[in-house]
């Protein structure tokens, strides 16, 4: 009986405790979503029992209960966790349905919308591929290129020159525990004979650790071995780019063991390097790589062993726990020992830089360039945001009943927030994604404005992850940036008065039409910010293409002559120039010809020359670093030089006549001055030169740099297998090419011309960046322009329509058309003065940032800033026209019954 009693009170007591459980689901169903309720219950009610019936079988003790309760402890959590996440997911899914349906059902709003944003987004994807191929990764194909760092020569009053091959040896030798290894290289034109062919090629000549230190690995066969990194010209190999081996050797696999002519000189094909490697320098591509120890094959003269020839461009890879200013203060120390030990080196030291930062490199050049073009494409991408916001506003007049219902159900004002903002984020998206379309047919915008070129420039611009990152990013603050505003204008709606408001009574509501006319004054103010910009870049533009470059010689042909494929000593080949110049000359049409070893305005070529001049006495720590070129007799008149002192060189300045030089107006005047320089003395190493005359001042790399001394040396005197030949035509001289190559082909025809071009072509090098620049602001002022034109007009448009009982009152009580244009026209002109007063101001302000860019023209500029007002007025103006128009032709009666 006992036992009985027992068995009937465990039952009541497991009883109760089941129906405890149950009441447990039950209750933690009213946490979980309604439309997840039911069967959320079912599946946990069928658990518990489940879980009850298989403990009543196989009881396991006291922790049955608590294990119980444990379970339903986890139906509470889980009922807390659907509410908190997937009620939220699918008010989300709801609304981004309703906001599709919004934008199916307003096609033309929809496609405005999203054609704005994607011009918007898609400026900015663009010029953020332009940054991310130039500087972000300025070496493909190189492992961990974020280590890479570049080192380059300072002295007292130059922030970089190149390294001699010696000091790089040292500085190797002695390099700092943070460093993992040094490379040197420099950039060689070569010409390469593949059968009876001869061709240009640019290569690199290379330290025998170059593809070790920059992790790149030969795509086939093998890079340099230590062993030809050690005796001066005795492994003549070379390793060829993937591109050229592409294009000149058909991907043929068997180049291996193949022997090219470089220079005159037998090369075997020991490699061709990866795919994505183009070498050490951004924007270049390169076509070969030969060791260091070629030099004096690759390059004129032996400068291995001298301390003094510094020809060579130096990159350090740091250790990953090496910071650049431990680094830095080592090598200071290794520079002073250098400098206390040779007397080439004395005021000498070294310097690290980023590679974007370092002067003179293709990173340091563009980044200014590109940065203003990144912060202009932002400016757009605002004006585009502030369109939007106008546009949702605009809508907002028609969905003010829908959200005094909202409001009436009980819908709270941050989730009228919450939908309207994801309304904005799928617009934002459908708008990101045209602008990654635009981005893909823009990209390759920058690289149409890049002239033709002699050294091979590579801009391969691409919609990379990284990009898409950006634009994903850029697309999010977009919808934050047009909606967020609308958003909470439009819920801060009280329920009645939204549920009793008409169109008109709601457009006239005074916060949302202040917001509108604020939009149009901002979009207004960044539109002449980007317009005196780009004015001021366009006349930067043409004053850097009539700017005076030193020279004055416009019909002209430039020719590329290189000797050494045909194996040209020094004695053949002064007769050989000789002799073409006497032949060149005669050619009717032809007014002057010379030679010179560089061409003005080529930013990738230097002559720096460290020299002594007599009678002057240098400054603490001044090193005398001057820049040079070889030039041959009649130069300064091929080019139009003007010759200020003295005389120009002649034909008789050549091997065995005293060496003689010309220097111009700058180096006179610092180092000579108040004397005469003419007899006057420069001593370049072991050589003195007599000065025989003084030219002009020009312009010797950038269009836009300051004068700086130059030497012209006698390229007879001087002599280099190298040269380009400099013609100047009395009329076109496209017409004369084929008389000067059959000149050269008379006296030898082996000897090509390479890289012929016109000098006007080559002025368009030197104003390349000019022009980028000029370009591309033009285009991002004159979408600016529309999309400011476009806001002003649909603001103008919407208060006319807001106005229109009220202008119906005007014309019943006697107002005429003019009047009531003339209204309109206040009304828009008031708004863009707004703009244009606010932009002006900023103009002033953010054009300063920029002033080193700037070629002739001041960044206040007042034809700029007066100009760029005046053409903003006149468009709003012709942009209110319809508007205006609209209202003057109003029929009263008809205007009088709106609502």
């Amino acid at each position: 009986m006992n036992d009985e009693r027992r068995t009937s009170n465990a039952e009541r007591q497991a009883s109760k405790l089941l129906r405890l459980l149950l009441a447990i689901v039950n209750v933690g169903s009213r946490l979980a979503p309604p439309s997840r309720r039911r069967e959320w219950r079912r599946q946990w009610r069928a658990d518990i029992l489940h879980e009850w019936q298989w403990l009543t079988r196989h009881p396991r003790g006291a922790g049955d209960r608590a294990g119980l309760f444990v379970r339903a402890a986890g139906a509470l959590r889980h009922a807390f966790w659907l509410r908190l996440h997937v009620r939220r997911l699918e008010m989300i899914t709801q609304d981004l349905r309703y906001g599709w349906r919004l934008m199916v059902r307003k096609p033309g709003i929809t496609a405005i919308a999203v054609l704005t944003l994607g011009l918007g987004i898609g400026a900015n994807a663009t010029v953020y591929s332009w940054i991310e191929s130039g500087l972000r990764r300025p070496l493909p194909g190189v492992v961990d290129p974020d280590r890479v760092v570049v080192l380059d020569g300072i002295t007292g009053t130059r922030d970089t020159i190149a390294l001699s091959y010696p000091d790089f040896v040292d500085y190797r030798a002695h390099r700092p525990a943070g460093v993992d290894d040094l490379i040197a290289y420099t950039i060689v034109p070569m010409s390469l004979r593949i059968g009876d062919e001869s061709q240009r090629v640019w290569g690199q000549l290379v330290s025998g650790n170059y593809f070790e230190m920059l992790g790149v690995r030969a795509g086939l066969g093998r890079t340099f071995a230590p062993e030809e990194d050690r005796t001066p010209e005795k492994y003549p190999v070379v390793v060829l780019s993937h591109r050229f081996w592409e294009r000149h050797f058909d991907s043929d696999r068997n180049v291996l063991g193949r022997v090219v002519t470089l220079n005159s000189h037998a090369f075997t094909v020991i490699g061709v390097a990866d795919a994505a490697f183009r070498g050490s320098e951004p924007y270049l591509s390169m076509d070969l790589w030969v060791p260091m120890m070629m030099q004096p094959t690759a390059m004129a003269g032996d400068r291995l062993s001298a301390r003094g020839a510094t020809f060579l461009q130096t990159m350090v890879r740091l250790k990953p726990d090496a910071t650049l200013a431990r680094v830095q203060a080592d090598l200071d120390v290794i520079g002073r020992n250098l400098a206390a030990t040779y007397a080439e080196d004395r005021d000498r030291s070294v310097r690290l830089y980023k590679m974007w930062q370092a002067p003179g490199r293709s990173g340091a050049v563009t980044l200014p360039s590109l940065t203003v073009l990144m912060a202009f494409a932002a400016v757009v991408l605002l004006i585009a945001c502030a369109n939007v916001a106008n546009l949702l506003l605009a809508r907002a007049v028609n969905r003010q009943r829908e959200t005094g219902v909202r409001l009436a159900l009980g819908a709270s004002r941050r989730r009228l927030v919450q939908q309207l903002l994801t309304e904005s984020a799928l617009l934002a998206a459908v708008g990101g994604l045209a602008g990654v379309v635009i981005a893909f047919w823009t990209t390759k915008l920058l690289s149409t404005l890049v002239p033709p070129m002699p050294i091979p420039i590579v801009f391969e611009p691409s919609v990379t992850a990284p990009v898409l990152a950006f634009t994903l990013l850029a697309t999010a603050l977009s919808a934050l940036a047009f909606g967020l505003a609308p958003a909470l204008q439009h819920s801060a709606s009280s329920m009645l008065s939204a549920l009793k408001a008409s169109a008109a009574s709601v457009t006239a509501s005074p916060s949302r039409a202040r917001m509108r006319r604020v939009l149009v004054v901002a979009q207004v103010a960044a539109s002449i910010v980007l317009l005196v910009s780009a004015s001021l870049f366009m006349r930067t533009l043409r004053n850097a293409q009539t700017a005076d470059p030193g020279f004055s010689t416009r019909n002209g042909l430039l020719a590329s002559i290189d000797l050494a494929p045909a194996g040209y000593d020094e004695a053949h080949g002064r007769a050989f120039y000789r002799d073409l110049l006497t032949r060149v000359r005669t050619i009717p049409g032809v007014e002057a010809a010379s030679l010179a070893y560089r061409v003005p305005l080529l930013f990738w070529t230097t002559g720096d020359m460290r020299v002594q001049i007599d009678g002057y006495i240098p400054a603490p720590n001044e090193d005398l670093i001057v820049d040079s070129n070889r030039i041959g007799s009649d130069y300064l008149r091929t080019m139009g030089i003007g010759l200020v002192e003295g005389r120009e060189f002649t034909d008789r300045d050549t091997a065995g006549a005293p060496d003689v030089g010309i220097i111009n107006e700058t180096l006179a005047r610092r180092y000579f001055g108040g004397r005469s320089p003419i007899g006057g003395h420069i001593r370049v190493g072991t050589r003195i030169v007599e000065v025989v005359g003084v030219a002009r001042d020009g312009k010797y790399t950038w269009i836009t740099e300051t004068p700086r001394p130059f030497l012209y040396i006698s390229a007879l005197q001087w002599f280099h297998v190298h040269s380009v030949l400099h013609v100047k035509t009395a009329g076109n001289p496209g017409a004369l090419v084929s008389a000067i190559q059959q000149q050269v082909r008379t006296i030898d025809a082996n000897v090509p011309l390479f890289e012929i071009r016109t000098i006007g072509e080559h002025l368009q090098i030197a104003t390349m960046l000019q022009a980028q620049l000029a370009h591309m602001l033009g285009a991002f002022g004159a979408l600016a322009l529309l999309l400011a034109m476009v806001g002003l007009y649909g603001v103008i448009a919407a208060t006319v329509a807001q106005r229109t009982p009220e202008i119906g009152m005007r014309m019943a009580l006697g107002a005429t058309r003019l009047n009531i244009a003339t209204l309109v026209l206040k009304q828009s002109l008031g708004l863009t003065l707004a703009g244009v007063g606010l932009g002006l101001a900023g103009a002033f302000t953010i054009t300063r940032l920029f002033k080193t860019l700037l070629l002739g023209v001041s960044a206040t500029d007042g034809v700029s800033f007066v100009g760029t007002a005046a053409l903003l007025i006149l468009v709003s103006l012709l942009a209110t026209y319809l508007p205006a128009r609209r209202a003057a032709v109003l029929d009263p009666t008809q205007a009088l019954r709106q609502d």
